[in-house]
């Protein structure tokens, strides 16, 4: 069978060649913080909304005793055709607007709803710096100061952390780990000079620069990847980007409540895949899942070949001990050491997992989303 046994070693060791080189630039990158700075731009919070009654009160609290001159920001709820009354949560507060993406636009012809939202309320500002984020966030006192400071560096596009809120079982664990590879990075992308993803929960730049690249013009017919997909735009056009590691910078989202709702969720991420510019993006997504798909096969066809199945266990094990340690640094920047307890049960899961997810995307699978493809 020549070299064949030996593809899930193989793949192991360049996935842990990449982690380092991924590593190398995450410690450079948390090394690098944004001046302290008195240039305070005008800032536009966006908030595309659908059936958020629940998460919108506590996101509204958190935006609205921002360490932040009030007369220098505003919010803008966006509400893309709620049936919970989400709307009124905003209506009648202190600087909040509220629009309505039904009155705007036909729904039964737009395909990218939270995209329109975003030019919507975009469209609705002359703020400089525009902030989006989710309805089912919170934002530290301190995060429109930090995003401040990185607009004073001169930066057109500003990427922040997001955290996933404390874990209390395997699911909420597994995004929380998931979600600290993502910060990694991200932040390592952009240290490297390579960024290449964006997480739409913190996520800002300047009016001007949407403009320049036309908004989501060529992206508009996906319904997903308001943040990256744009993100590579700005990339296109040669925007510059900067990444805040800072921990009090931390955006925190709510995970998934079970696993059938993460399921849509990442499938949901998965499909836009091969939309993505970006050949470093494109690289770590390749190699992660072809990695895990060697484990996962070798493990099956080891079923009938001990050597395969050895192989197939060692590669699991060089995967899983090059993704702890990496964690592990990420988890004790942010203050979220206790997620490293479920590591052990997430790693059973992860590497199923992803193929499960890839392989549906390859094969053209979608998912629903409240209600929605």
């Amino acid at each position: 069978m020549g070299l064949l046994p030996y593809v899930p070693l193989l793949l192991a060791g360049c996935y842990a060649l990449w982690q380092g080189y991924n590593y190398f630039f995450w410690r450079r990158a948390v090394g690098q913080t944004f001046p302290a700075t008195d240039v305070l731009p005008r800032i536009a919070v966006i908030v595309p909304f659908r059936d958020e009654a629940d998460t919108l009160p506590y996101l509204l609290a958190s935006l609205t005793l921002q360490d932040y001159p009030a007369d220098r920001y505003e919010l803008i709820l966006v509400d893309d055709h709620s049936s919970d009354g989400g709307g009124d949560a905003g209506e009648g507060s202190w600087g909040v607007k509220v629009l309505r993406l039904a009155d705007h636009t036909d729904g039964n012809t737009t395909v990218a709803h939270k995209k329109a939202a975003l030019a919507l309320g975009i469209a609705h500002t002359s703020a400089d710096l525009i902030v989006t984020t989710d309805a089912d966030c919170t934002w530290p006192r301190g995060g429109l100061r930090q995003l401040a400071q990185g607009y004073a560096t001169g930066a057109d596009v500003l990427l922040g952390p997001v955290t996933v809120e404390p874990a209390t079982d395997l699911c909420a664990a597994f995004q929380g780990l998931d979600f600290l590879g993502y910060q990694l990075f991200t932040a390592a992308a952009v240290a490297a000079g390579t960024p290449a993803l964006a997480n739409g929960a913190h996520f800002a730049f300047r009016r001007t620069a949407f403009e320049r690249v036309g908004g989501y013009a060529g992206v508009d017919h996906l319904p997903s990847g308001d943040d990256v997909l744009l993100l590579h735009k700005f990339l296109a056009a040669g925007m510059r980007v900067a990444c805040s590691t800072a921990p009090a910078a931390v955006v925190t989202t709510r995970p998934e409540m079970d696993w059938s709702a993460l399921w849509r969720q990442r499938l949901r991420w998965a499909g836009k895949a091969g939309d993505y510019g970006s050949p470093v993006l494109q690289l770590a997504q390749g190699l992660a899942y072809l990695t895990s798909l060697a484990i996962v096969a070798g493990l099956l066809i080891g079923l009938l070949r001990d050597d395969i199945f050895t192989r197939a266990v060692l590669a699991w094990g060089v995967k899983a001990l090059v993704d702890y340690l990496l964690l592990r640094d990420v988890a004790r920047h942010y203050g979220q050491e206790g997620l490293l307890r479920w590591y052990g049960a997430v790693q059973l899961v992860y590497p199923f997992y992803l193929v499960a997810v890839g392989t549906a995307a390859l094969l053209g699978m979608k998912a629903a989303w409240k209600g929605r493809l």
